[in-house]
């Protein structure tokens, strides 16, 4: 009986033991399920967060003004149709015409006196007193010059100068025309031979580097001042044979070519007209315009038909443009993107109530025609098409029609628009850009335009990032 009670308390501790045991067993294996769990969210957490710091943030660019043009002072060169006159023999000149004088065919210019002879027969026999007229017009030339003087600018006191002896010698050379029959007469005039204008047109005794510049040739060199040169022709120095006596200008009109900063042209690119002032005499104009970019550089030209006398003696002028479109909108050269659209003639794109479409011609199963409106966006009019988004159209060379004429349309020609995804309205719409400028990181573009993007609209910075209609999340 002892035996069997202590083989039962043994059993019993057996029992107890593997109980404890399997309880701490139990208790070892839900600690390691609860603490891999734990380990496995902080990994998961972690990851995730290393993730999103290298995944792109979400950007949103708010487009911004920006002005373009802050100078508007442009040079311009004057560019006019003229023919240097040549002497044919050798001898002392005299003028018997004022510079910028309208002359006619045959009419004498000049005279060439072999051995200085009307010079020195005159200065001995006759005395001159300068006239009213001519008083007048010495004291109209410098009223001019006060007027248009800059201070500190040299030039226009040396314009003055040589107008001032080119008008006096004038006078001189006139008075001698007036006394050639009484030196004829004398005997005195043997050695003289007057020579008349080939053609009609204006005197002009200035000359330069640019003699026979065309509007065609004009470029950035041309406004070096490096290699310019200038000198009148009014002198009675001795000319040797073939020289140039005076030019001619055979054609009043004339041409202005401006060389443009590139902020300048970017503000006038596509303009027809240009509104400026010649600030010489503050001669204000406006004129239709040709902008234009050769080279590097940039230019305006105008033709005009009036004015050529007031600057008969200018190659360069200054301009002061009128610079109404002076702003664009910048832009992230990243948020740019390229899509296709098909294009239809105008008068194709159907308007319904509140809706802007097209009307599709198909045939239906029994073969007979159907005419279907389909909602479209036009996303840009240019002179002659409308460009619609090309999920409007279910194949290529499908037809459309104008419903009240029933005309018939073929949409097959698709064309690319440079744009942004604008998302002022929680999703990616494209809008249509119109170069300006382009810089290294951001784009100049055209405000104000039809179905483009404005000032304070929000668009995506990077545009490979997103796709159109996606939903914006921030």
């Amino acid at each position: 009986m002892a035996d069997k009670n202590s083989a039962d308390r043994k059993n019993s501790r057996r029992d107890r033991i593997r109980t404890n045991i399997r309880t701490r067993s139990n208790k070892r294996r839900a600690l390691n399920i609860g603490f891999v769990f734990f380990v496995f969210i902080i990994v998961y957490i972690l990851i995730s967060f290393l993730v999103s710091l290298r995944k792109p943030q979400p950007s949103i660019y708010e487009v911004q003004k920006i002005s373009l043009a802050t100078n508007n002072l442009a040079r311009a060169v004057v560019v006019r149709e003229e023919q240097n006159v040549l002497t044919d023999t050798s001898g002392y000149v005299n003028f018997y015409l004022k510079n910028g004088t309208r002359v006619a065919k045959n009419e004498a210019v000049f005279s060439i006196d072999d051995s200085r002879s009307l010079h020195d027969t005159q200065s001995d026999k006759f005395d001159y007193t300068l006239s009213e007229e001519d008083i007048r017009d010495v004291k109209e030339s410098i009223a001019f010059h006060a007027r248009t003087y800059v201070e500190g600018d040299c030039s226009n006191i040396n314009d003055l100068k040589t107008d001032l002896q080119t008008r006096i010698v004038n006078i001189i050379d006139m008075y001698r025309l007036e006394n050639l029959s009484k030196l004829s007469e004398g005997g005195d005039g043997s050695g003289l031979k007057l020579c008349t204008a080939p053609s009609a047109g204006i005197v002009s005794f200035f000359t330069d580097s640019l003699d026979g510049l065309t509007a065609d040739a004009v470029d950035s060199s041309t406004f070096d001042d490096s290699k310019y040169t200038s000198s009148t022709l009014f002198s009675s120095e001795l000319r040797e044979a073939g020289t140039t006596a005076y030019k001619l200008v055979t054609n009043e009109s004339w041409a202005l070519v401006l060389k443009l900063s590139e902020e300048q042209f970017i503000a006038l690119d596509g303009s027809e007209y240009l509104s400026f002032t010649i600030t010489d005499d503050n001669l204000s104009l406006t004129l239709p315009v040709s902008i234009y970019k050769k080279g590097d550089s940039y230019f305006a030209r105008i033709y005009l038909n009036k004015y050529l006398i007031r600057y008969i003696n200018k190659r360069f002028l200054v301009v002061s443009i009128d610079m109404r479109q002076s702003e664009g909108l910048k832009i992230p050269r990243k948020a740019i993107i390229e899509k296709y659209f098909y294009v239809v003639p105008k008068q194709y794109i159907v308007y319904t109530q509140n809706k802007t479409g097209i009307t599709v011609y198909e045939l239906d199963e029994n073969n007979e025609p159907t005419y279907t409106f389909y909602e479209a966006e036009v996303y840009y009019f240019d002179d002659e098409f409308a460009y619609i988004d090309d999920n409007v159209i279910k194949q290529h060379g499908q037809f459309i029609i104008i419903p009240h004429t029933m005309n018939q349309y073929q949409v097959s020609t698709q064309k690319k628009l440079e744009g942004v995804y604008c998302i002022n309205k929680g999703y990616a719409q494209f809008r249509m850009i119109s170069r300006l400028y382009e810089g290294e990181d951001y784009i100049i573009v055209k405000a104000g335009v039809d179905r483009s993007i404005s000032v304070y609209d929000f668009i995506w910075e990077d545009a490979e990032t997103l796709s159109e209609d996606q939903l914006i999340t921030r």
